[in-house]
């Protein structure tokens, strides 16, 4: 049972400090409008909880995703492209949406038959290393192979690190120099 005193005394608090009161409420509105917002619209959802339900890079056997990639690459006459990532990586989601933007989407369609790789932990790391004997030291890593299955390059030196600094335009035209000259340039340092 409440006391009137109780009653009394947060009737006085409130009136001494109303704004205080009113922050309360403001942070609980705005709190409530935040759950409604990422359960109802999801676009409003980090990346990472995106990428949980739809991962760009998504958990299967990498030997046999290769090896398929490279016989879509072979009937195609395209050049493979090996895009290691994970689905917690802020830059290799960049580097997935980049790749999903329309013009650089028809581009890569155009050009390269795409695997994408999951190393999302070091247990994974360890595998795909293991079974590929491919060094992933640095994430989103691209291994990129001419349609005869000869090895073209790679971002083993970082040039795609830092990928969420790279507009869609910076990765058609990163993609552009590997097709054209068969080079690797990180996109900022493109001339």
């Amino acid at each position: 049972m409440v006391s009137p005193g109780f009653i009394r005394k947060t009737i006085a608090a409130f009136a001494a400090r109303p704004w205080s009161w009113l922050g309360g409420v403001a942070v609980a509105v705005i709190g409530v409008a935040v759950i409604y917002g990422l359960t109802v619209e999801p676009s409003l959802a980090p990346r990472s909880e995106v990428a949980s339900r739809n991962p760009p890079y998504p958990a299967h056997d990498a030997r046999t995703a290769i090896e398929k990639g490279q016989q879509r690459a072979a009937a195609s006459g395209k050049m493979l492209l090996v895009a290691f990532g994970a689905n917690w990586c802020p830059d290799c989601l960049t580097l997935h949406e980049n790749l999903e933007d329309a013009e650089t989407h028809a581009y890569l369609e155009k050009y390269f038959e795409l695997v994408t790789i999951d190393v999302g932990d070091a247990q994974k790391t360890a595998a795909v290393e293991r079974d590929l004997g491919i060094d992933v030291k640095v994430i989103p890593l691209a291994v990129f192979y001419s349609a005869d299955g000869e090895l073209v390059g790679d971002t083993r030196a970082g040039e795609l690190k830092s990928s969420r600094h790279f507009s869609s335009r910076d990765i058609r035209d990163f993609l552009r120099e590997v097709v054209d000259y068969h080079r690797i340039v990180s996109p900022d340092q493109r001339q």
